[in-house]
């Protein structure tokens, strides 16, 4: 093959190689700008929990430490605080370690607890509610838990910690001791 026929094969290669680099650069672009696009779309209140394939398959309950900064009109906080991560049959359930009665921070059920109900899972120090996997309340109170709808995005399960939902049995009604 004489030389310019080899400089021709070289050009060719190298414009074919550039076109190559810039369409594979403008494809990483477009996902970053989309990842950039859902990730603004859940900042805010939203905070992230974690990857979503390691909470699915918690078998038990996890306690998930969290840090998130709250903006409203004026003033911008920095809340710290934790939820509860279960898995009930095979949905991703997140609840609020507030108790639905009056605030008190909700422990989960000793071993010995749990064997005098079998449904016990979560107990209030304070008046002794109880609580199922699920949230709902089997005993003392009549409403359950609040919980958190989780937003699935790139992967990872985030919450919106200043809307959680309602999670109980029963009529929605408070109960003072």
């Amino acid at each position: 093959m004489s030389t310019s026929g080899k400089l021709a094969i070289g050009a060719a290669g190298i414009l074919l190689g550039s076109s190559g680099l810039c369409y594979y650069g403008a494809i990483q672009g477009k996902k970053q700008e989309e990842l950039a696009n859902a990730t603004r779309e859940l900042s805010g209140n939203f905070v992230k929990i974690g990857a979503f394939e390691q909470l699915n398959s918690i078998q038990g309950f996890e306690k998930i430490q969290y840090s998130a900064i709250t903006k409203d009109a004026w003033v911008t906080n920095t809340n710290h605080g934790f939820v509860y991560v279960t898995n009930h049959e095979n949905k991703l359930r997140i609840l609020s370690p507030a108790c639905s009665h009056l605030g008190c921070t909700v422990e989960p059920a000793t071993e010995a607890q749990k064997k005098t109900k079998k449904e016990l899972y979560f107990l209030c120090p304070c008046h002794l509610a109880e609580f199922d996997k699920a949230g709902n309340a089997v005993g003392v109170v009549d409403q359950g838990l609040y919980s958190y709808a989780p937003v699935l995005a790139d992967g990872n399960v985030y919450i919106d910690i200043l809307s959680p939902t309602i999670s109980c049995q029963g009529p929605i009604r408070r109960t003072f001791l």
